[in-house]
């Protein structure tokens, strides 16, 4: 598996990847730091705010449109090149590689969090907020916020070994992110079951105004249950599929 891993990083153009998270950070905070500010009346000028201000875009857009955009970056060079068959010469079982792709994947999306905490804390101190850092609830919210991208990251995966065409992939990111205006309106128990609203959900604080309902014993159940069914249909696909 360290060899697939290995061989996956590489295959990875790292400068477009830095370049779009930075660039994902500076839209974020910079629209995240106008609104702390301009609803300081209705919100207080403090870390929670600056924070749910963040993940208002970062994790009902930015978050999960870039897992997808990533999963299509992993699965760009077999497609492009025709090496689906070459790399599945290699001694390893199709699940392994596939599986080798979204572990990858969850890796990215992993910096993509760490990025986030330190560009909060950038922003934070740049713009002087007030009070403290609520550092457990904020270190939950985040991890939580990636663990929450599992069941979108196995199906994209799957979705990304299926299309050849990279600009189909990017149409249905985009097309299956832009109803989260909406869908993350609706309770936990519902809206969980569309994979692209779950980080919002899993990122969001809880207690103030704007909260989604997230019931949490519902909300992991409906995580593990459909990311088993994204692996086994992604596997199933993946192995039985004739890529001559």
């Amino acid at each position: 598996m360290y060899r697939l891993l290995h061989s996956e990083f590489q295959k990875i153009k790292w400068p477009v990847v830095l370049v779009m998270i930075l660039l994902e950070g500076i839209v974020t905070w910079g629209l995240a730091s106008g609104n702390t500010k301009s609803l300081s009346y209705y919100f207080p000028y403090n870390w929670t705010t600056l924070y749910f201000q963040a993940v208002s875009f970062h994790g009902m857009f930015f978050l999960p449109l870039f897992t997808g955009i990533f999963a299509s970056f992993l699965c760009f060079y077999e497609h492009k090149n025709g090496a689906w068959k070459q790399l599945l010469t290699l001694p390893y079982p199709r699940w392994k590689i596939l599986l080798s792709k979204f572990l990858t994947l969850a890796m990215l999306i992993a910096f993509m969090q760490i990025l986030f905490l330190a560009e909060y804390l950038i922003t934070g101190h740049i713009i002087h907020v007030e009070g403290m850092i609520a550092w457990k609830p904020i270190l939950q919210k985040i991890a939580g916020g990636w663990l929450a991208c599992f069941p979108l990251a196995m199906l994209q995966i799957w979705l990304a070994t299926r299309f050849h065409s990279f600009g189909i992939a990017l149409l249905l990111c985009f097309s299956s992110v832009i109803p989260n205006i909406v869908l993350t309106g609706l309770p936990a128990s519902l809206g969980a079951w569309l994979p692209f609203t779950t980080p919002y959900y899993a990122m969001f604080p809880q207690g103030i105004n704007l909260s989604p309902q997230v019931e949490l014993t519902s909300f992991i159940l409906i995580l593990m249950l459909t990311f088993i069914i994204y692996l086994i249909c992604g596997i199933r696909s993946f192995v039985h599929k004739d890529w001559i």
